[in-house]
């Protein structure tokens, strides 16, 4: 049986082990012009056909409007929201709740506005299709918020817009859940955003001290974490955790004092976090287990271990371990 050094131990490396993607045209072939001849005439630039210069305009006059639809939403000012929709407009919903007309539409954001004093968004425009001089179709993104500090929720939407006495209108709206490929990296780790902070475990054997902050743009999170005996480091490391946009899943990676380390893989299952560990100790052994964190509130995290396997070698299951925040220190 290992002592209780080496269950505070594991905890330390179990935190620390523990809508369609758009393709980007490169055009790698594309070579410089070459340098006119010299005495022979420079060639004129060709002049755009009306018909492309109409476009043009129509396309700026629907970015415009998707503007004056996000400043209008942010000022919660229903009635300026509704005004940019044809009168028999409808909105479907992701989850395909039909809104019906102007005044319908008026009145629903006029709710959402009510519900959610200080709901926001903004509109991230993909593509903008002129289909004849009247149709048109927008594609993009919708990142929404309900209050400053939670977390985007993220949709995509198509749009056809109808030309109305020379002015485009919305006709309709579809909104369609996002792929995880319309997230951005910090998005998929704000799942995880409640480990942000100190924690500190403490027996009468030794103390286990971890800080969890955000890295690099917010595109990981960093945990440092060291083990202490009477008043000595017994032993100390990193954890990044990043989102592995390979494999769509959050990723763990850990480096520890004595040159041990870990990969995991992250997924989430209720209130738990279940984490799939393999790696190495610094003597070349190789090492796997299964650990769990149990969110319990806001500054306290349950941790519990299976399937660890040193070597080849099956050893104990680890019982969960109850972790706290650091309280703040006087005057904080």
């Amino acid at each position: 049986m290992r002592t209780r050094l080496g269950v505070v131990t594991v905890f330390l490396c179990g935190l620390a082990l523990s809508w369609t993607l758009l393709a980007s045209a490169q055009n790698k072939d594309k070579k410089a012009p070459e340098p006119a001849k010299k005495g022979a005439p420079a060639e004129a630039p060709q002049a755009r056909t009306p018909a492309a210069t109409a476009e043009d305009a129509d396309e700026k006059a629907i970015r415009t409007a998707a503007e004056a639809f996000t400043k209008a939403y942010n000022a919660h000012d229903a009635k300026a929201v509704a005004a940019l929709f044809a009168i028999k407009a409808e909105i479907i919903d992701e989850k395909g709740d039909l809104t019906k007309g102007r005044e319908a539409i008026e009145r629903e954001f006029a709710r959402v506005f009510k519900e959610h004093p200080q709901v926001s968004m903004k509109v991230e425009i993909d593509s903008i299709r002129i289909l004849t001089p009247n149709i048109a179709v927008e594609e993009g993104t919708v990142r929404s918020k309900n209050a400053p500090d939670d977390k985007d929720d993220v949709s995509n939407y198509m749009a056809a817009h109808v030309k109305v006495e020379g002015k485009w209108q919305v006709a309709s709206v579809r909104d369609f859940e996002a792929d995880s490929g319309d997230y951005t990296p910090h998005e998929h780790l704000e799942q995880l955003e409640w480990l942000v902070g100190e924690w500190i475990e403490e027996s009468s054997e030794a103390t286990v001290h971890s800080t969890v902050k955000w890295h690099d743009n917010g595109n990981f999170l960093m945990q440092e974490f060291r083990v202490q005996i009477n008043g000595g480091i017994a032993m100390s490391g990193t954890m990044r955790i990043g989102w592995d946009a390979v494999n769509k899943q959050i990723k763990s990676w850990v480096f520890d004092s004595q040159g041990g380390y870990t990969e995991g893989l992250w997924l989430a299952d209720g209130d738990e976090w279940i984490v799939k560990t393999s790696g190495a100790t610094s003597a070349g052994e190789t090492a796997s287990a299964v650990s769990v964190y149990r969110y319990i509130d806001k500054d306290t995290v349950g941790w519990r271990s299976s399937q660890r396997v040193i070597d080849g070698e099956r050893t104990d299951d680890v019982a969960e371990i109850i972790v706290k925040r650091r309280p703040p220190s006087p005057g904080q």
